[in-house]
């Protein structure tokens, strides 16, 4: 059944969803988090920025989101930049920076180490049983950027 809300209140929906994606898995919250993705293998899709790097459906995500969140104490994240397109009232892509936070820790070796990454995400979503979930993500590491070379003053400096 179509609904009758504004574009602002979709773009403000799929909002709310992306947060609720990470507010759970900040929380270990793996039934919230696997409810946010459309549970069907041959039409969810996600590339992720670490191992494994080949497209990954439903249940293969969710086992490694699973172990990830799990490894990591104090998650923090932020996400920056946030822009959210609606292709139709059913369909939504948002793109954004994710920044996230944490210490990884390692049980066999009773130690741990900071773990932070910096990211580019994207994320398209369906309206399905009045809610929206996540058909496809992909996230990437931003590409290093060359230096930028040193601005000529013009002056030559004398080697010693």
């Amino acid at each position: 059944m179509p609904h009758q809300w504004t574009k602002e209140q979709l773009r403000r929906q799929v909002k709310n969803a992306i947060y609720r994606v990470f507010d759970a898995a900040k929380s270990r919250d793996f039934g919230i988090l696997a409810s946010m993705h459309y549970p069907n293998d041959d039409l969810f899709s996600k590339f992720d920025y670490s191992a494994p790097f080949k497209r990954q459906t439903f249940s293969q995500a969710l086992m490694h989101e699973e172990v990830a969140y799990s490894n990591i104490t104090d998650f923090n994240y932020k996400v920056e930049d946030l822009r959210i397109d609606l292709v139709s009232q059913e369909v939504a892509i948002a793109t954004f920076h994710l920044e996230t936070g944490g210490l990884f820790v390692n049980d066999y070796r009773f130690e741990g180490s900071p773990a932070h990454t910096k990211l580019r995400a994207s994320m398209v979503f369906l309206w399905k049983d009045d809610q929206w979930l996540i058909v496809h993500e992909h996230y990437s590491s931003f590409p290093e950027e060359p230096e930028k070379p040193q601005k000529s003053t013009g002056l030559k400096s004398a080697k010693p």
